[in-house]
């Protein structure tokens, strides 16, 4: 098992936490844009 020190764990931590942001933002914009759709299309 690798040690890090407590910088390299820190900048491990802030990568993780803004790549779970960015997919949390893309997973968030499919939902609302299936939900647009469907929407859309329950009104034509």
């Amino acid at each position: 098992m690798t040690t890090w020190s407590p910088e390299e764990e820190r900048a491990f931590v802030a990568r993780r936490r803004r790549r779970n942001l960015a997919i949390g933002i893309v997973l968030g914009l499919f939902a609302a844009l299936f939900y647009g759709i469907t929407i859309s299309r329950m009104t034509l």
